[in-house]
């Protein structure tokens, strides 16, 4: 399949006005390309022959020149193995961060050299195989490069991404194009945004895993840039389950063949079975773990330790696993999380899973890790494919969007992806923080302390222990209840696709600003359910207290063709509106209920929260310093201020809360 000639003015150029070389840096992927008119070393068309041992395969680029990302994917004939173990035998030394703990690795070749690897396979029964790639790395120019990133192992079915990457080339850019060289055809789809991106689908596959090879080619007016990359499509049993559904059914936790994940400690005592207990392509009615198979946390100890809590982790990459066992470590003072975590039997992070979401069924949280990366290797294996609701509420005449905030300035950033930038290990406080407060509040909700408590019956699933007795959400529905039907109906079209009515096609900024701020939600997504209002109100208020960050949540217009944030114009809005003495009750309930250990302190905290109002007429970005002067006070910009640092407004939830039938 070929998809060309997409101008590439405004793919490499941000709205902001960042310069085409701006977007152009060096990281992880699969081959080199060069300035050669389409051929690149190894072969343009041609990948290079596999080196292979019984049942196991190599593929991947023999030969590179320095400053060049290279690729490796292992391919076996026969399912059921679980565990793959890179080892560098020769060679500059590298970090292989994109694919260690998976079938296939990437790296940058910064130092000629013969750069050697041996794989490990292990089977689920103790067997193993084991074969050696050589890359050879000579001295190179500096010349053109691309990169087409990054080289991995997807399931058969499974979405993925591919984002072509370039630097240091000459001459004009004309357009991009993506073909697939070889292997069982697959969808390609490029992406509609104007980015460099093509989404894919995987084939399925029978009789073993299968090689793919993608090409990316940059058109410039001095020639053409090509890089390729290599993707093995592992073959796996027939997908069965009604829940992990290939398709979009009444209970699908995601709606595509999972990826392969494996427990992220060797010596869990769950390392066997943990992945097919909450993220299989066969979980069923009848194969549901019990609690005796896989406990949750708060089973093994009112006060669970790091190394108890990393035992439940499953991961498709090691690094989710280290940067998330770095993070307890490190960024959890009170033990908020760790607390929070005895609520559940797995953490689940895989590089499919997108939006983030807490299922009942199983009793896990599952976690984007666009919310764990540090360095753009770790953002190369993430799928850019959209969350699946980004089109939801499309044809509405408003926008909602909200941010978190401290001193005046964002409290973390959403890094352009292009530019290939690392982040400190601090930002994953707010990131992840805020994530893991929303779904550990769902965990929290369905099987709160009190429950745990009370013990729990071994013998029984998940599911069946958790519903037994109440729910927090319950008690916090109760008290200063929502009462907009007008948001309740918006929140079907925003949040589950349904279609809009004429009437709320014709709502105004200001009529929803009528509907919302009166009433006693901290969110818009709080009308979704009473889990998400729950949810919402318990990690605003986390948030406050330990880190001192608030949150903004307005309501604009929607402009047709926006150019920075400053075009959304801030009808009504507020920050701190956790505060605000219809929420404050309401917020110390839904804490009281999910972390009884930080009530009064919260409880406490609530109290000294003063909302402060958005101002009105002014643009998101602008109103990152909200001070007006009221309501219908003068504005302080007589014109509009340029706003190139501050990222387009969201109104998107990061979670999702899935059904389950029982």
């Amino acid at each position: 399949m070929h998809l060309v000639n997409r101008p590439l003015a405004k793919l490499f150029v941000r709205a902001t006005g960042v310069a085409l070389s701006a977007f152009v840096l060096t990281a992880c992927g699969g081959g080199g390309g060069g300035s050669d008119g389409g051929n690149r070393n190894g072969g343009g068309t041609n990948p290079p022959t596999p080196s292979a041992s019984a049942g196991l395969t190599l593929t991947g680029d023999e030969s590179a020149v320095t400053g060049n990302s290279v690729g490796i994917v292992a391919s076996l004939s026969e399912q059921g193995y679980n565990r793959y173990h890179w080892q560098q035998l020769s060679g500059p030394t590298v970090d292989i961060i994109a694919g260690n703990g998976s079938a296939g690795i990437s790296f940058d070749a910064q130092f000629a050299g013969d750069y050697r690897f041996q794989l490990t396979a292990t089977h689920r029964d103790g067997s193993s195989l084991e074969d050696t790639f050589t890359v050879s790395v000579s001295a190179g120019d500096t010349g053109s490069r691309v990169q087409l990133r990054a080289d991995r192992a997807v399931s058969e079915g499974a979405d993925f991404s591919l984002r072509l990457n370039a630097s240091q080339y000459a001459g004009g850019v004309n357009s991009w194009h993506f073909e697939q060289l070889s292997g069982p055809q697959a969808t390609l789809q490029e992406d509609d945004s104007g980015e460099p991106v093509i989404f894919v689908t995987a084939p399925r596959v029978e009789g073993g895993d299968q090689v793919l090879t993608f090409r990316g080619t940059l058109e410039t007016t001095a020639g053409s840039v090509t890089d390729i990359a290599y993707v093995v499509v592992q073959d796996r049993p027939e997908v069965t389950s009604e829940y992990f559904c290939d398709g979009d059914g009444d209970y699908c936790g995601k709606s595509s063949p999972l990826n392969k994940v494996y427990s992220y400690r060797a010596d869990s005592p769950y390392r066997d079975f943990i992945g097919d207990c909450v993220y299989s392509n066969q979980l069923g009615d009848d194969n549901l773990c019990t609690l005796g198979t896989l406990p949750v946390i708060g089973m093994q100890s009112s006060a669970p330790t790091v190394d108890q809590i990393m035992d439940h982790v499953v991961v498709s990459h090691d690094w989710m696993g280290s940067n998330f066992e770095r993070f307890l470590e490190q960024l959890d003072p009170h033990s908020d999380f760790a607390n929070l975590l005895r609520a559940t039997t797995a953490i689940v992070i895989s590089s499919d899973v997108r939006p983030s979401f807490y299922w009942q069924l199983t009793g896990a949280i599952y976690l984007d890790p666009d919310s764990l990366w540090l360095s753009p290797e770790q953002r190369d294996v993430i799928n850019e494919q959209p969350d699946y609701r980004s089109g939801f509420g499309s044809e509405l005449n408003f926008v909602t969007p909200w941010r978190y905030v401290k001193n005046n300035n964002y409290a973390f950033y959403n890094y352009y992806i292009a530019d290939r930038y690392s982040r400190p290990f601090s930002e994953l406080e707010a990131d992840l923080g805020s994530l893991l407060y929303h779904e550990l509040a769902h965990a929290n909700d369905a099987l709160s302390q009190a429950k745990i408590s009370s013990g729990l019956d071994r013998n029984d699933i998940f599911f069946n222990q958790a519903q037994s007795g109440s729910v927090v959400n319950e008690s916090v529905t109760v008290v200063n209840p929502m009462v907009s039907s007008e948001l309740y109906a918006l929140a079907e079209v925003r949040s589950r696709g349904a279609k809009a009515t004429t009437t709320q096609k014709a709502y105004t900024p200001s009529d929803i600003s009528g509907f919302f701020f009166p009433d006693s939600a901290n969110d818009f997504y709080s009308y979704t359910t009473p889990w998400e209002d729950t949810a919402m109100l318990f990690e605003e208020t986390m948030m406050s207290l330990r880190y001192g960050i608030e949150r903004d949540i307005a309501v604009t217009n929607r402009p047709l063709a926006p150019m920075s944030a400053d075009d959304y114009k801030v009808d009504r809005g507020q920050r701190g509106r956790i505060g605000s003495e219809r929420l404050r009750a309401r917020a110390s309930t839904a804490v009281q209920g999910l972390l009884p250990e930080a009530w009064a302190e919260a409880d406490a905290h609530l109290k000294s929260i003063l909302p402060m109002a958005l101002c009105a007429g002014e643009g998101w970005g602008q109103n990152l310093n909200p001070a007006c002067e009221g309501q219908s006070g003068l504005l302080r910009f007589a014109a509009p201020m340029p706003s190139g640092a501050v990222p387009m407004p969201t109104e998107r939830p990061r979670s999702f809360l899935p059904p389950t039938r029982f």
